[in-house]
């Protein structure tokens, strides 16, 4: 296999990393806001990463949880937890005053970030053609939110903050993390949601007898759940390993814009759920704006195979930093 062959072939398994992560993501979204009236977001937390813990533990194994317990006291893989954590605490603060399908399409102006953080701190170039790949599918995000119409609010700042947020995560495990193994870094993010959902958990408890204290997905106390519930955090658990270990290989495997631009599939999979689960049909306008980031993914793959080739082959040569990834016996 030739080098050109190998990192296209690189290329085309993150792109498929990335795609099966979105489809889970948008699928565990969608029941997150399905079950949002019966559980808060940090009790969802801490029961979602005690779900997960022992999945994540059956597949890293006796060695790979000693590789996280040493992960843990690296600085990058710290700095990326708590970037993901960022994300999603701002994402989930704009769910009281967005809508779900809003919120998504703002938090999914990350692409454009990542391009931008890529090229600025990774050194990864695109093609003038890639750059107007990138500016189509922004513009389409731009036809979903419409600002300066009533669709728009104020609020759509947080999801465009946590989409700052995960595009630097995506870089910082592009530059830093990529000799991490994947697991490791869900178990990492696995373990930094737990942390948050207990601290969470414990301040709504304190608030909650405060008569300005609203109950919402966001500031909901600890509360007893039916067994349908259950199993909806059951799923969530399997899910949050699958996108989050897909993820973070996707990033590792392929270029960062070129990853970032094929995270816009998650808009197509959360249409799909919110159509099926909760009769949410897009408009014409919307449905314009879907074709336009889907085009954009086809713009930049086929105009910057060559640039971003070279831009993995320069990375893979690149010193790891001294730390070294270990594999399953």
């Amino acid at each position: 296999m030739t080098p050109m062959t190998g990192t296209r072939t690189s290329s085309c398994q993150g792109i498929g990393c990335i795609v099966a992560s979105v489809f889970c993501l948008s699928m565990a979204d969608a029941l997150v806001k399905y079950i949002s009236d019966d559980v808060g977001v940090w009790q969802l937390y801490v029961l979602r990463a005690l779900l997960a813990s022992p999945l994540l533990g059956m597949l890293l194994g006796r060695r790979g949880v000693m590789c996280l317990g040493r992960a843990l006291l690296r600085r990058w893989v710290l700095v990326r937890t708590g970037l993901l954590m960022a994300m999603w605490v701002t994402f989930y603060a704009a769910l009281p005053t967005l809508t779900l399908s809003m919120a998504a399409v703002a938090l999914y102006t990350s692409p454009l970030f990542i391009a931008l953080f890529a090229a600025w701190l990774a050194g990864e170039r695109l093609s003038t053609a890639g750059w107007w790949g990138i500016v189509l599918g922004f513009a389409g995000v731009v036809l979903i939110l419409r600002p300066g119409t009533m669709h728009f609010t104020p609020t759509v700042a947080l999801p465009l903050l946590a989409a700052v947020c995960y595009a630097l995560a995506s870089v910082v495990t592009r530059i830093h993390c990529r000799s991490e193994r994947a697991l490791v870094l869900s178990g990492a993010l696995n373990l930094g949601f737990l942390s948050m959902g207990v601290a969470g958990c414990v301040g709504m408890t304190l608030f909650a007898g405060d008569p300005a204290h609203a109950m919402s997905f966001l500031t909901l106390p600890w509360q007893s759940l039916a067994p349908t519930t259950w199993g909806v955090l059951g799923g969530l658990a399997v899910l949050f390993v699958l996108a989050s270990s897909t993820v973070a290989k996707a990033y590792q495997l392929a270029p960062a814009a070129l990853i970032g631009v094929f995270d816009y599939a998650y808009l197509i999979f959360a249409t799909g759920w919110g159509w099926w689960l909760f009769s949410e049909k897009p408009d014409v306008v919307t449905a314009v704006g879907m074709l336009c980031v889907g085009v954009a993914g086809v713009c930049v793959w086929r105009a910057t195979p060559d640039r971003m080739s070279s831009s993995v082959v320069s990375a893979d040569a690149a010193p790891r930093s001294g730390h070294s990834s270990w594999s399953p016996e």
